[in-house]
């Protein structure tokens, strides 16, 4: 175990090993530091759009991915009540445009690709981070095993919930928005396919409320996953056990294909979803904030992974190229803040269309182009995080600061 080290990385989740992947690839030397006993999330499914896939690809875990990743043909969106088709977001075609796929993936499968291209004596499991204190040159981290580090620099990689984050700028009182996630995992073998036909990847619309369900790890599993306006007050986070029958009765007459795909539901769990403010406290001198701890954002754009791999590659090239890491972080922030502040002004607008009121208002938001779940996010997914690393974000004035 080292007592100092020049990077330490905290938090080894999708953001800190995609963050220490990265790192590996630019020569840089780090340590991570993770407070699990184990490498692993709780949670389902991740979702990675193009350009986070360039990213990962970037950053050597290309074959890995490959080889876990479902590649999702697409979104066929249905209305929720009567199963009328509304939009088909064809990702076979994006693929082709943006120069990479969209895959799905089981968290536990991506979190090990991405540690499959680690040295993992350079990965520390059991170090709950409870408090950092800055001097001069040096950070110095504490963990709840007795352990103290002295790092250089260090990267905050610790999720929604971070330590860092707090030491830095104390609360940030998330605001509750008034809605709720629920999520289940089923065998796709007890799912008869037409559910889910013609795409393998399905979204039903409804009045204030939303559902999805589409394949994983090459289609073994069915990924279920919600979103519904409710006067509720829902704890934040992914564990909490929730009742199958309340989830039923949260959407009430469903079309026959929905409500076949709920009645198989034994087990789920449900999170309330809570607003944190759009913020330029990424980080300071010697501490750099990355994915959730820096820019957590709703799941309506499906961005949150995707935003944190673009974020490790991105300041692994600033590291790489600056004699200064403090310097690196400053450049990582200017370059990042805007087009993430647009990602997730995308995220608050893609809500309104999921839960709009009837089929009507859901078509006329398509056909005006501003009301697909993801066809207004052409700016998202073109982005090239490879070639654009170091360039001014082009970002649409709607989401624009």
């Amino acid at each position: 175990m080292p007592s100092s080290c020049r990077i330490a990385v905290v938090g080894g989740g999708l953001a800190g090993l995609a963050m220490a992947n990265a790192l590996k690839t630019f020569g840089i030397e780090a340590q991570v530091f993770e407070a699990a006993a184990a490498l692993g999330e709780i949670g389902a499914a991740v979702n990675t759009s193009p350009q986070a896939v360039k990213a990962l690809r970037a950053i050597g875990v290309g074959d890995a991915i490959a080889a876990v990743g479902h590649l999702s043909r697409g979104t066929y969106t249905r209305n929720l009540q009567t199963g009328e088709f509304l939009e088909l977001n064809d990702r076979l075609k994006a693929a082709e445009r943006y120069g990479a796929p969209y895959y799905t993936f089981h968290r536990a499968d991506l979190i090990d690709a991405l540690a499959s291209g680690l040295d993992l004596r350079t990965v520390h499991l059991g170090h709950r981070l409870t408090g950092l204190k800055e001097s001069g040159d040096r950070v110095a981290l504490a963990f709840a095993n007795g352990v103290e580090v002295e790092a250089e620099y260090v990267i905050g990689a610790d999720g929604v919930r971070s330590v860092i984050r707090q030491a830095l700028y104390g609360d940030d009182n998330p605001t509750y928005t008034g809605q709720m996630v629920w999520r289940a995992l089923l065998n796709a073998n007890d799912v008869p396919e037409e559910i889910l036909e013609p795409m393998g990847h399905t979204q039903w619309v409804g009045p204030g409320c939303h559902f999805l369900a589409y394949y994983i790890r090459q289609r073994k599993f069915v990924n279920i996953v919600t979103q519904e306006d409710t006067d509720k007050w829902v704890e934040e986070g992914w564990s909490t056990r929730g009742d199958p029958n309340e989830m039923r009765q949260s959407f009430p007459n469903p079309e026959p294909r929905l409500a076949k795909l709920m009645s198989l539901v034994t087990e789920c769990s449900k999170w309330g979803l809570f607003l944190r403010p759009l913020t330029d406290n990424w980080g300071r001198g010697r501490i750099q904030l990355i994915g959730d701890a820096a820019h957590a954002m709703l799941p309506n754009a499906g961005q949150g992974a995707c935003q944190a791999f673009e974020d490790a590659y991105v300041l692994g090239r600033w590291l790489q190229t600056s004699r200064d890491p403090a310097e690196a972080f400053v450049n990582f922030r200017r370059v990042r803040i805007p087009r993430v502040h647009g990602v997730q002004r995308l995220s608050l607008s893609n809500a309104r269309f999921k839960h709009a009121r009837d089929a009507k208002e859901q078509k006329a938001a398509i056909a005006a182009g501003t009301g697909s779940v993801h066809g207004n996010a052409d700016w998202v997914w073109s982005f090239d995080p490879v070639a654009d690393w170091n360039k001014e974000p082009l970002v649409p004035g709607s989401y624009a600061a």
